[in-house]
């Protein structure tokens, strides 16, 4: 995967607020897909997602995907090929900031049932893709998955 992304010129969800603090947040989601094709979202208390998050210092974003999908799902995947990248600004109330999220979308497969997920109020759902690109929370990952589709239709 290559790693040098020209930010300015990827899609960009959402704009940025005045009023917290502002920061740029790398992280990366997994389009994780099973057997039958369906794709992995976690329910959590603000609404469907991918699986995935916040990059650790020097992490890549495979890495990020891999670590993430096992901590919230206790799935153990392989990272795939296709990959995408987009920003979303976010921002939260509880930490008074905003967000800008360089998102890498990478799909991956599951491997393997590796445990119990590590993030208790995370809830795996298996959906169709169609279903997942209407009903995910964050604009950004609703693209992720469309364009993840055109590619696997």
């Amino acid at each position: 995967m290559n790693t040098t992304v020209d930010w300015a010129s990827v899609p960009v969800f959402g704009s940025p607020e005045n009023r917290y603090p502002a920061s740029v947040r790398p992280s990366a989601y997994g389009v994780v897909v099973n057997e039958h094709g369906l794709i992995a979202v976690v329910r959590t208390p603000t609404g469907l997602h991918l699986p995935g998050g916040g990059s650790d210092a020097g992490e890549t974003p495979a890495a990020t995907v891999i670590r993430e999908v096992r901590e919230e799902t206790g799935l153990a995947v392989h990272i795939g090929e296709w990959h995408r990248v987009a920003i979303e600004h976010v921002s939260s109330v509880a930490e008074q900031a905003q967000f800008e999220k360089r998102n890498t979308f990478c799909e991956a497969r599951v491997t393997a049932i590796a445990g119990d997920a590590v993030e208790p109020d995370h809830e795996l759902y298996w959906l169709p893709a169609a279903e997942a690109a209407e009903r995910l929370a964050p604009l950004s990952h609703r693209w992720a998955v469309t364009e993840w589709s055109v590619r696997h239709p």
